[in-house]
């Protein structure tokens, strides 16, 4: 057969530098945010602050620049309730979706998985082709690289994120650093490639560090709610940024020295990168947030009960963006609201939430002793007009903490997963 060269159109998505770097501060909150633009302008001689407050919030101090709250962070979704929501906003139903869960138990709280698939074979009946393929479906989802037995092959998860032209030599990179890994030589690894292994710093080396959070933490609120449900989106004390005149000039100066001026231009250029993304930050983080929450206005009078079902892949269809850009603007993000300061992600219920705080208020009033059996509580449910049945009312009464023999857990502040 002769070989023969044919052009073919075609189009893809490639993460640009400059949308990596969009991605990266989308996912900060309000705290760590402020840290990232310090950091920059430090940095960076050609970013200036143009004016240091933000308009509206006063001329305070930085430590005044931000309101902080002690939430209750077990209130938060854990990496366990993310994993099975997003794999179901993914289709994943029946027999793949209870194997994707087995998986899902063994994941530690970086998100690499620590299982054996020996007793995990054992235990569901799966095949070991059956089980890889699961874990290489969690390994894709957001965030991706949970699941990765090893940081070269959670950062492999993830090389969509790196531009194409570079990902050749990004790959041969890792996979030194997958041979030192199996060779015991992390701690003494150095790359070959040093400028195709920086490109890994923008991934994300312990995805599942981005949940689970069950402890009382300080968090500054992103997003705020008025009691007549206006949303806003806070920027605390972040100033407002501009690209250094003098370094312009210095960079479309072709008198200028060379060297000085292709560090001028790359500085430029740097400066303008990070303002643009920014700018786009704030504006992402508005118009999710006001789908998000000024689409659930029912919390505010009526609490988790008034929540309704509403996916990530709604909002995103909404905003005209993708789903990992609302998951990333959702991640370790806060609300502040009549009602409490709460996580972003409780606005995203997979199911009305009506029908869930009813059966919780039921549970709490059932005494410890003697035990209620589920048939029972699902009929008390049946006559509050919310049937539900047997083993959802087992389900529910596991992950509340209602089970038989044991004390009523206090209501969560989370959102609550079918």
């Amino acid at each position: 057969m002769a070989l023969a060269l044919q052009p073919r159109l075609s189009q893809r998505q490639v993460a640009t530098p400059a949308m990596m770097l969009e991605f990266s501060l989308l996912q900060l909150p309000l705290g760590e945010l402020r840290e990232t633009v310090k950091k920059e302008v430090d940095a960076n001689p050609a970013l200036e602050i143009a004016r240091d407050f933000n308009p509206g919030r006063g001329a305070r101090g930085a430590s005044e620049g931000f309101d902080f709250e002690r939430v209750a962070a077990e209130g938060g979704e854990s990496l366990e309730d993310h994993l099975m929501g997003e794999l179901r906003m993914d289709g994943v139903e029946g027999r793949d979706l209870e194997l994707c869960r087995a998986l899902v138990a063994e994941l530690d709280d970086d998100g690499r998985f620590k299982g054996s698939y020996p007793d995990l074979l054992m235990a569901t009946g799966a095949t070991e082709a059956e089980l890889e393929a699961a874990r290489q479906r969690i390994l894709a989802i957001d965030p991706k690289g949970c699941g990765a037995r090893d940081l070269a092959e959670c950062y492999r998860a993830q090389l969509d994120r790196i531009p194409a032209a570079k990902r050749p030599a990004v790959e041969k990179a890792l996979d030194e650093l997958s041979r030192a890994i199996a060779d015991g030589r992390l701690q003494s690894f150095r790359p070959s490639d040093f400028s195709s292994f920086r490109l890994l710093q923008a991934l994300e080396p312990f995805p599942g560090r981005l949940y689970d959070r069950r402890r009382i933490e300080t968090v500054v609120p992103d997003v705020r709610v008025d009691e007549d449900g206006t949303v806003s989106v806070d920027q605390g004390d972040i100033p407002e940024l501009r690209v250094s005149p003098k370094y312009i000039e210095l960079a479309k100066d072709r008198e200028a020295d060379p060297e000085a001026r292709a560090f001028a231009a790359e500085k430029v250029r740097r400066a303008r990168e990070f303002r643009e993304a920014l700018v786009r930050r704030q504006e992402t983080m508005e118009a999710i947030a006001e789908l998000a929450v000024g689409g659930q206005r029912a919390y505010l009078s009526e609490g988790a009960a008034g929540l309704k079902k509403q996916t990530m892949s709604e909002v995103a269809r909404k905003a005209k963006c993708d789903v990992s850009t609302v998951s990333r603007a959702a991640a370790r993000k806060y609300v502040k609201t009549p009602r409490g300061t709460v996580p972003l992600r409780l606005f995203f219920p997979l199911v009305d939430q009506a029908p869930v705080e009813r059966l919780r208020a039921i549970l709490r009033s059932l005494p410890s002793e003697p035990h209620v059996p589920d048939v029972k509580v699902a009929e008390m449910m049946a006559k509050a007009g919310f049937p539900m049945a047997r083993r959802t009312v087992a389900k529910y009464r596991r992950k509340f903490g209602f089970s038989e023999g044991r004390r009523p857990f206090p209501p969560s502040r989370g959102r609550d997963m079918v």
